[in-house]
C-alpha cells in the first residue's frame, strides 16, 4: 500500500471546512480573514510550504460513518479522522468517534473542543481511552492541524505496515506447518514455496519475486513470479548478476535485460539458494527480508534432505526387519 495521507473532516460549518481546506489542500480555497481570525491565533499564518493531504469532508457524524464505512469497503481507508464536537442536530463528536471506532480500530480520530463543549475526563468517560483518539482545543492554529495531520497519518502508516509484517509472518508460519519437511523430491515442497513467494510480493507490493538455487555456476529456478516466469533469468546480463551472486558482491543497481530496465533490484543467496525481487520504490526491509528467506530456505532445504536420507535409511532398516520376520516365520512353520 501507498503512503495513506487521507484526511477525513466532519464538521456542519460550510465556513470552517473551507479553513481545513485552505490548510490541508494544495490549492487553497479563499477563506474569510475573519472565520481565520475567531479559530487561529492572531499571529498565525497559513503556511504555504507544506504536507498535501487527500481531503474529504462530510456535514453530519452518520454522514462522515457512511464514508469511512466506504472506504474501508473500498479497501481504501482514512489515516486520520477530525470530528467537530457539536454538530446539531445530528450525532455530536463523542457519538461519532464512538461509532467509527466501532468499525475502524486503526483510523486517527482528533475531537475538535471548544472550552465550553466538555472536558477531555469527560470524552473519556463516555468514548473510552484510546491511543487512537486526540483532541484540540478550539482556537486551533494551522501548524496545530499540520503537525496532527503529518504525525497521526504516519504513525497510521507504521502500524498498518507492522499489522502487515505480522500477517506476512503468520502466513509463512502456516505454510511451513502444511508442508512436509521430510520430502523426497522437490514436488513435495513446492506447494509451499509457492505460497511463500506469494505472501511476501503482496507484501513488498512487487509482483516480480523469484527463489533459485545455483548449481555448477548455473541458476536453477524453482519458483518465479511476473517477468521472472517467463524465462527472463535466461538472459546474459542476468547471468552477470548470478556470477557476482556468487562472488559474494552486492547487487543493488539499475540494470537493462532485453527490453526491461529494472530499478531497486535485490537478491541474496546463501548456500546456493537464491532468492530475488524487484520494485519501482523503496521499501524499508526489502533487502533483510530477502536475506532472511534466503538463509532459512537453504536451512530448510538442508534439514529436509538430511531427514530424507534418514527417512530413506529407516524404510530400508525396516524392510531388512520384516525380511527377518517373514524368515522367522517361516522357520517356524518348517520346524512344526
Amino acid at each position: 500500500m501507498n503512503f495513506n495521507n487521507r484526511v477525513l473532516v466532519i464538521d456542519d460549518d460550510e465556513m470552517i471546512l473551507d479553513v481545513y481546506r485552505s490548510i490541508l489542500v494544495k490549492q487553497p480555497e479563499k477563506t474569510s480573514s475573519t472565520i481565520l481570525a475567531s479559530l487561529m491565533n492572531s499571529d498565525d499564518k497559513i503556511v504555504q510550504d507544506k504536507r498535501h493531504f487527500q481531503l474529504e469532508i462530510a456535514n453530519q457524524g452518520k454522514k462522515g460513518l457512511d464514508m469511512v464505512k466506504q472506504a474501508l469497503e473500498d479497501e481504501n481507508p482514512y489515516a486520520v479522522v477530525f470530528i467537530d464536537m457539536r454538530m446539531p442536530p445530528g450525532w455530536d463528536g463523542v457519538r461519532t468517534a464512538k461509532e467509527i471506532r466501532k468499525i475502524d480500530a486503526l483510523t486517527q480520530i482528533v475531537i475538535v473542543t471548544a472550552y465550553s463543549d466538555a472536558s477531555v475526563t469527560s470524552i473519556v468517560e463516555q468514548v473510552g481511552f484510546t491511543d487512537r483518539l486526540l483532541y484540540l482545543k478550539k482556537p486551533f492554529d494551522s501548524e496545530e492541524i499540520l503537525q496532527l495531520s503529518d504525525s497521526l497519518s504516519m504513525r497510521w502508516n507504521l502500524e498498518t505496515k507492522v499489522k502487515g509484517l505480522a500477517l506476512l509472518l503468520e502466513e509463512l508460519i502456516d505454510n511451513l506447518m502444511l508442508m512436509n519437511i521430510a520430502f523426497n523430491n522437490e514436488t513435495e515442497v513446492q506447494p509451499f514455496l509457492e505460497k511463500t513467494i506469494n505472501s511476501i510480493s503482496k507484501f513488498l507490493e512487487t509482483p516480480d519475486i523469484f527463489l533459485a538455487c545455483i548449481e555448477h555456476q548455473d541458476l536453477m529456478m524453482k519458483v518465479g513470479l511476473g517477468i521472472f516466469a517467463t524465462g527472463l533469468v535466461d538472459g546474459p546480463e542476468f547471468q552477470e548478476i548470478i556470477r557476482q551472486i556468487i562472488a559474494k558482491e552486492p547487487i543493488t543497481k539499475m540494470f537493462r535485460i532485453d527490453n526491461y530496465v529494472i530499478m531497486l533490484f535485490s537478491c541474496h543467496e546463501y548456500q546456493g539458494v537464491v532468492v530475488g525481487a524487484l520494485s519501482d520504490k523503496e521499501v524499508e526491509g526489502f533487502d533483510r527480508l530477502l536475506e532472511v528467506l534466503a538463509i532459512d530456505l537453504a536451512k530448510m532445504f538442508k534439514t529436509g534432505e538430511t531427514i530424507a536420507d534418514m527417512r530413506r535409511q529407516l524404510n530400508s532398516h525396516e524392510a531388512k526387519i520384516k525380511m527377518l520376520e517373514k524368515k522367522l516365520v517361516e522357520a517356524k512353520a518348517k520346524q512344526s
